[in-house]
């Protein structure tokens, strides 16, 4: 039969005791470390979705606007889309995301798709100015540009000018004369990369260059993305712009 003294009583009420007080933090660190194996790994903010951004190496919410749902920073990054002109070519519109179609090599289906002026990358391929806004201009990748020609009818001072800027683009527009028969590219007349004014109004936030221009005329426009964003920083939402001339 076994006897037990009242000090071994004692002590095995005091052990039991603080055992369960012990293990209470071991099981809060467990559960720790389990959130932060469940969080998605960052280098920077480009690793993470919308409304999200890495802090200490793990995507967490931003803490602007309504945070987001439970788990939605655990997840990678992709495209909304509505229809599948909204993605890159290689990927479809699935279930409002844009995926792969499946063939190989896949896609990056981060990136944004070319806009309607695209391939306006050269001045020899350039985009013509046909006397309306060229509505829905994008840099649609990491250091795009665009090159816009335009014939001037009259001696003017001729402005250029980019407006309703979306999701912020920054950007260099110059103005060239252009020598249309050989293709060649000729003085530069005007620049600008800086908006009209820096407060965060619809009337500053416009970028606007002039030149003086002759009648019977051709000339260059070039928009350079200046965004200066890391490698990699294509995906959505896509820098936009409209441009107009007069």
């Amino acid at each position: 039969m076994l006897r037990w003294s009242a000090a071994a009583l004692a002590l095995f009420v005091v052990g039991c005791g603080s055992v369960e007080e012990q293990q209470a933090p071991e099981a809060e660190a467990l559960v720790s470390q389990g959130s932060a194996l469940a969080a998605r790994a960052c280098v920077n903010s480009l690793g993470c979705r919308q409304a999200c951004a890495c802090e200490g190496g793990y995507c967490v919410p931003d803490g602007f606007g309504p945070p987001p749902p439970e788990g939605h920073c655990d997840l990678p990054p992709e495209r909304a889309c509505s229809t599948g002109s909204d993605c890159a070519s290689g990927c479809n519109c699935v279930g409002n995301v844009c995926v792969n179609d499946g063939f190989s090599p896949p896609a990056n289906c981060l990136l944004a798709p070319p806009d309607a002026y695209e391939s306006d990358n050269t001045h020899t391929s350039a985009s013509s100015y046909l006397g309306t806004p060229q509505l829905n201009h994008s840099f649609h990748r990491q250091n795009d540009v665009d090159w816009v020609l335009v014939a001037t009818p009259v001696n003017q001072v001729m402005t250029v000018e980019t407006y309703n800027l979306r999701n912020g683009p920054t950007m260099r527009v110059e103005i060239y004369a252009y020598n249309y028969g050989t293709r060649t590219l000729g003085a530069l007349l005007g620049s600008t990369q800086s908006t009209v004014c820096s407060q965060f109004l619809p009337s500053c936030q416009l970028y606007r260059v002039t030149a003086n221009v002759v009648a019977g005329g051709v000339y260059a426009v070039k928009l350079t993305d200046k965004r200066n964003r890391p490698s990699g920083d294509d995906y959505t939402p896509t820098a936009k712009y409209d441009l107009k001339m007069y």
